[in-house]
């Protein structure tokens, strides 16, 4: 079940405060010395087909933006800089990208569109006009058939849940009220438990990860727990350990899950945030429910993430050892076992090391908040205060 070319060994690396602290400060200087007010930042080669400027959330330079004003605001770093004079240019940016979306074009998406690059304009510079597009955006989205986070309607719940708490506004929750009914409405019982089938790519598959599939849709019903009534929240209760266990493979190592269900017959070979172990327990840790086939599967799932070890792709979040680790801080706020904070910060110490490799050999670091260092920086602040709020997600 372990790809061990997609692995590579945890570097022998005590962990430090201070060197966490110190990786943090020179990302962020890093990223503030290459920013451009006209380019925003260059693309990485890691980052393929991505051009430079790139607006995103995802890639580019909204999740850069929102990581360095984030990080400033929790007194991660020293370093502030105001993005405010930029907002305008960005928007338009990326607005100009939309079309090269093709069919997503339409989605306001949370990590690619401008969905996500409003909600930083909110954050940095609100004002009820771009209040008011990112509700357009979100409800255009309801009768979208993407049934995923990255581009669909459970990126736009999220957006719901993030507004509500900057605006206090009651739409939000009546908006993420319709399209939670919607979304549980299409929850649909097979034989490897309650899934939903994804209309994505010109494909209809069941995905199961946290980006594209079920563990992505249940977060966001998850991140509105509070707005769900009590029939939801008992169905979300029961669904989440039935479809966990019907589509897990468990060895002596621990729990893995495939990309998506049609490829079960084989065992998984991705480890990643993205798709396998780290992300659904990085998921469903966060569940208000519990039962004991649930807390099994979730301590299988770290267990196995860690016996795979750092990945070989890099430090970044979406398939890296930062994103990896984040089920370990994950696991130690659900469960108090400090073993699961010590895994995270030896994972956090190898992504250091494999981050300031790459940067050393480019002689620039790699802009992205979902696949570069802006999003280590943030879960090498969440080892320090041993809590854990994944990036657009958790926290915004």
């Amino acid at each position: 079940m372990i790809d061990n070319g997609r692995h590579v060994p945890l570097r022998p690396i005590p962990w430090s405060q201070s060197a966490a602290a110190a990786a943090i400060e020179d990302i962020v200087a890093d990223g503030l010395q290459h920013f451009d007010a006209e380019r925003f930042w260059p693309a990485h080669p890691l980052d393929d087909g991505v051009r430079d400027g790139h607006t995103g959330f995802y890639f580019g330079a909204a999740g850069m933006m929102w990581g360095i004003d984030y990080l400033g605001r929790v007194g991660a770093t020293k370093r502030r800089f105001d993005f405010r004079p930029v907002l305008a240019r960005l928007m338009d940016a990326n607005r100009a990208e939309l079309p090269g979306y093709k069919d997503y074009a339409a989605h306001g998406s949370l990590l690619f569109g401008d969905l996500g690059t409003a909600l930083l304009v909110m954050r940095l510079d609100p004002t009820p006009a771009v209040a008011d597009l990112i509700f357009a955006r979100a409800d255009a989205n309801t009768t979208l058939p993407v049934r995923e986070l990255m581009w669909g309607m459970p990126g736009s719940m999220i957006a719901c849940v993030h507004m509500a708490a900057m605006t206090e506004e009651p739409r939000w929750r009546t908006l993420f009220a319709t399209q939670a009914a919607r979304l549980l409405h299409e929850l649909e019982e097979t034989d490897d438990g309650p899934l939903w089938t994804q209309d994505l790519y010109r494909r209809q598959l069941r995905y199961l990860g946290p980006v594209h599939g079920y563990a992505g849709n249940m977060i966001a019903l998850i991140r509105g727990w509070e707005w769900l009534a009590d029939d939801q929240r008992a169905r979300i209760a029961a669904a989440v350990p039935r479809t966990l266990t019907a589509n897990a493979w468990r060895s002596e190592l621990g729990a893995s899950w495939r990309p998506t269900v049609a490829e079960r017959d084989s065992p998984p070979s991705l480890c990643q945030h993205c798709h396998g172990a780290p992300g659904m327990v990085t998921a469903f840790a966060d569940a208000p429910f519990t039962s004991p086939e649930l807390e099994k599967l979730l301590s299988e799932g770290g267990s196995f993430t860690w016996a795979a070890g750092p990945l070989a792709k890099g430090s970044n979040l979406c398939h890296g050892t930062g994103g990896n680790g984040y089920a370990f801080l994950k696991l130690y706020r659900r469960t108090k076992d400090s073993i699961w904070l010590e895994r995270a910060r030896a994972f956090a110490m190898t992504a250091t090391a494999q981050s300031r490799e790459v940067r050393d050999q480019l002689g620039r670091g790699r802009y992205s908040l979902w696949t570069g260092d802006i999003g280590l920086a943030v879960y090498l602040w969440d080892c320090l205060t041993g809590d854990a709020h994944f990036p657009t997600i958790d926290v915004f």
